[in-house]
C-alpha cells in the first residue's frame, strides 16, 4: 500500500464521498479511509435527496461539479417537486433514492476518480508535525490563552496513523466522521456502542482531537423503525405518487434534454421551424409512497412510556434536531394535535424495507410495537428493524474558519456532521468545500475559497455555522436565506458553474453544455425585449403575473422564436423576479463593502479600545473573516464593527 498522500479523508460519508471527489479529480494524490469501505455512500437514515432548501444545495453542488446530484438522478425511485403552491424560489426537489443503489453508485463514480485510494481502516491517531499526539504525553500544551486571540497555529497535520500503527503521510487532512466519533446507539434502557447498526463507534479521534485544543461537544439524532412491505395494509394510507414530469437534480441530464435541442430563431430560420420538447426519464423504475398518520391512542402510550425513553428518563443528554423531533418530541411538545403524519417510503426497488417517516423513536422495542400497531394499516406489519437514537461527538463549529479548515492546525480540515450539521446535503456540501480548500492548502500553502450568502445555499450554510453557535444540530431551511429570491434551485449553474470551471472541477463537456444553455438563455431574453405583443414587448408581458410562457409561447413561435419550453421557463422565471433581484442587488452591494474589509488573521482583539467586553468575547470566540461576518455574530452591534473597522485603520497606518 502507498504510504504518502496529498490529501486524506478520514471517513466515506456524503462528506467523505464529495470531498474525495473534489480533491482527486483536481490532482491530488487522494486517500479515503472508511471503517468499512462497502458502506461508503451509506444512506443512515432516510434514503431521500433533498427537499426545502436542502435541494437547492445539491443543485449547487452539481452546478459546482459535485458529485451528489449525478448519483440521485442515477438511482431515484421516486422524484417530486416540493413547495409548488409557493413561487419558484422556494420550490424544493426531492429525490426517494433506492438506498442499496445509491452507495453502490458512489462508489462506483470514486472508482473511476484518479488518484483516489480507498483504504479499509480505522484511524487511531493524527501526525501532527510528524509526532503523534498520542506519543506526546502530558507535556503536550494546546494553544495558549495570549496565542489564541492571535490564531496562531501550534501545529501541521503531516499525516495519520492507523489501528494497526501503520502511519500514512499528508500534507491536509479532511475528518469527516459524521456520527461515529464516540457514538452510542440507545433503544429504550439497551445501549450500543456504534454510530449506524451493524457498524462500530469511531474510538480513538475524540481524544486526538481534544489534544489538538479543540472543544468538543455531543449531540443526538434518530431514526424510525423499518416495516416489511408485505404485512402492510396500504389500503388504509393515502397515495403519494412522484411528478409525472420528474425534474432532474444533475445539470448534466437537464442539459440532455433542454440545452442540446435548444435553438433561438434569428430572421434568417424559418418561421415554421419548431422544436418539441424532450424530457428527462430515471433510469429506475418509479414507485409510490403513502401517507398515514398517528392517532390519539397511540399518543397516550408513548406518554405513558416517556419514564422509558432515553431522552426523558436522563439517558441521553444530549441535544436532537428540533426540526426533526422524534415522535416522543412531537407528542410532548405538541401534546393539542390529535395525529402526526406519517410518511411510508420504500427504500429500495429490490427490497421489503419500508422506512417510517415521521415517527423517530428510541422508545424500547416493546413500546414500538405497540405504537405500529395501532397505526392504521400497520396492524399486522412486521418490523425490520427498531428505531433508535445515536449520540455522537462534534466538534463546535467556531473553531473552524470559513474555508472548513481548523483555526488551530494548519492542514486539518473538519467537514459534515463532526460540525454540527444534520443532513446528508449538509454535509456533502460542507465535504466539497473542504476538498476545495484542502487543494488549495496543499498547492499554496493557504486555503481560500469560500461562497458568499448571496451566491448559494452552500454559502448561507457555512457562514452560520462560523458565526453562531449551534445548541442543535444545524439543518438548512430557505427562511435562513435572505437573498433566497436569488438562490433558486433552477439558477444554481449561473450562479456558480463558471466557479466550479475557474476551481477545475467543471470538466470540457459540462461546460460546452452549460454555455450553450446560457447563450440561449441570454439570446431568448434579448428577443422578448425586441418581439411586440399585444401593445407592450414580450419582456413586459412575462413580468406580469397572469402571463407565462406557455400562454404567449404559440405567438412567440409566429414571430420568429423557438426555444425548447424548459428554457422558455427559465427565461420567464428569471423575469419575474427580476424587479425583487435588483432591489437585493443593492443590499448585497451595501454589505459587500464589509465582506470585503478583511480582517487580519492576526489581529490582536485585545488591544482595542472601545470594544465592549461582550463584543471582544465574541470576537476572539469566533475570529471573523471580515467586518461583515462580525456584524452577524450573536451579541455583535453596528457600534462594535464601527470600533473595530476604526482600529483596523489606525493599526494599518501603525503597520
Amino acid at each position: 500500500m502507498d504510504r504518502d498522500f496529498d490529501i486524506i479523508i478520514i471517513g466515506g460519508g456524503h462528506a467523505g464521498a464529495e470531498a474525495a471527489w473534489a480533491a482527486s479529480r483536481l490532482g491530488m494524490k487522494t486517500a479515503l479511509i472508511s471503517l468499512d469501505p462497502t458502506r461508503i455512500g451509506a444512506m443512515s437514515c432516510n434514503p431521500a435527496i433533498g427537499g426545502l432548501a436542502k435541494g437547492q444545495m445539491v443543485r449547487e453542488i452539481d452546478a459546482l461539479g459535485g458529485l451528489m446530484g449525478i448519483a440521485t438522478d442515477n438511482t431515484g425511485i421516486q422524484f417530486r417537486m416540493l413547495n409548488r403552491s409557493k413561487g419558484p424560489a422556494v420550490w424544493g426537489p426531492r429525490a426517494q433514492c433506492d438506498k442499496y443503489k445509491y452507495a453502490a453508485q458512489v462508489q462506483r463514480l470514486l472508482s473511476e476518480c484518479p488518484n483516489l485510494t480507498i483504504i479499509a481502516g480505522e484511524v487511531s491517531d493524527i501526525i501532527v508535525d510528524d509526532t503523534p499526539l498520542h506519543h506526546r504525553g502530558t507535556g503536550f500544551q494546546p494553544v495558549s490563552s495570549s496565542e489564541e486571540h492571535g490564531l496562531k497555529t501550534h501545529a501541521t497535520v503531516t499525516g495519520i496513523v492507523l489501528g494497526d500503527g501503520s502511519r500514512l503521510t499528508c500534507r491536509a487532512a479532511i475528518v469527516t466522521t459524521g456520527t461515529f466519533l464516540r457514538a452510542l446507539m440507545h433503544t429504550g434502557e439497551s445501549k450500543t456502542e456504534g454510530g449506524r447498526v451493524g457498524e462500530e463507534s469511531a474510538r480513538g479521534l475524540s481524544g486526538c482531537l481534544e489534544k489538538l485544543g479543540l472543544e468538543l461537544g455531543r449531540l443526538k439524532t434518530g431514526t424510525p423503525p423499518r416495516l416489511n412491505r408485505q404485512t402492510i395494509d396500504f389500503s388504509q394510507s393515502t397515495l403519494q405518487p412522484g411528478d409525472d414530469t420528474p425534474v432532474p437534480f444533475s445539470y448534466l441530464n437537464e442539459y440532455k434534454v433542454a440545452s442540446c435541442d435548444t435553438r433561438v430563431a434569428s430572421e434568417d430560420i424559418s418561421r415554421n421551424s419548431h422544436l418539441a420538447s424532450r424530457h428527462w426519464r430515471p433510469p429506475l423504475p418509479q414507485i409510490n409512497c403513502w401517507l398515514g398518520g398517528t392517532t390519539h391512542e397511540i399518543h397516550e402510550i408513548i406518554r405513558a412510556n416517556l419514564h422509558r425513553a432515553p431522552m426523558y428518563s436522563g439517558q441521553i443528554q444530549s441535544t436532537g434536531p428540533r426540526y426533526c423531533p422524534s415522535i416522543e418530541d412531537k407528542v410532548v411538545r405538541f401534546a393539542d394535535k390529535e395525529s402526526h403524519q406519517i410518511f411510508l417510503e420504500p427504500e429500495g426497488l429490490d427490497t421489503d424495507e419500508i422506512y417510517c417517516n415521521g415517527i423517530s423513536t428510541s422508545l424500547p422495542a416493546d413500546v414500538q410495537a405497540e405504537v405500529i400497531r395501532r397505526i392504521p394499516g400497520l396492524e399486522k406489519a412486521e418490523v425490520l428493524r427498531w428505531g433508535y437514537a445515536v449520540e455522537y461527538d462534534m466538534v463546535w463549529p467556531h473553531q473552524i474558519r470559513a474555508t472548513m479548515e481548523t483555526k488551530k492546525v494548519s492542514g486539518l480540515f473538519l467537514a459534515g456532521q463532526i460540525n454540527g450539521t444534520s443532513g446528508y446535503e449538509e454535509a456533502a456540501a460542507q465535504g466539497m468545500m473542504a476538498g476545495i480548500n484542502a487543494v488549495q492548502y496543499v498547492n499554496t500553502g493557504e486555503a481560500g475559497f469560500t461562497l458568499r450568502r448571496d451566491q448559494a445555499y452552500i454559502g448561507v450554510l457555512v457562514d452560520d455555522l462560523v458565526t453562531k453557535h449551534p445548541i442543535e444540530p444545524y439543518r438548512m431551511f430557505t427562511s435562513r436565506a435572505e437573498h433566497r429570491l436569488l438562490l433558486r434551485n433552477d439558477n444554481a449553474d449561473l450562479r456558480l458553474t463558471e466557479i466550479g470551471r475557474e476551481i477545475g472541477l467543471v470538466d470540457d463537456d459540462r461546460w460546452a453544455r452549460f454555455n450553450q444553455t446560457k447563450q440561449a438563455i441570454e439570446a431568448s431574453v434579448e428577443a422578448l425585449l425586441k418581439i411586440k405583443l399585444h401593445g407592450s414587448t414580450a419582456y413586459e408581458l412575462l413580468r406580469r403575473p397572469d402571463y407565462s410562457w406557455d400562454k404567449i409561447a404559440a405567438e412567440l413561435s409566429a414571430g420568429g422564436l423557438n426555444v425548447d419550453p424548459h428554457i422558455g421557463w427559465r427565461v420567464e422565471t428569471q423575469i419575474k423576479y427580476q424587479g425583487y433581484i435588483a432591489r437585493q442587488d443593492k443590499a448585497i452591494e451595501r454589505m459587500g463593502e464589509l465582506e470585503e474589509k478583511l480582517i487580519p488573521v492576526d489581529f490582536d482583539y485585545l488591544r482595542v479600545s472601545g470594544l465592549r467586553n461582550e463584543a471582544r468575547s465574541k470576537l476572539l470566540q469566533f475570529t471573523p473573516r471580515s467586518l461583515g461576518q462580525a456584524l452577524r455574530i450573536s451579541g455583535i452591534t453596528p457600534a462594535d464593527v464601527t470600533v473595530l473597522a476604526v482600529a483596523m485603520k489606525r493599526s494599518q497606518r501603525v503597520g
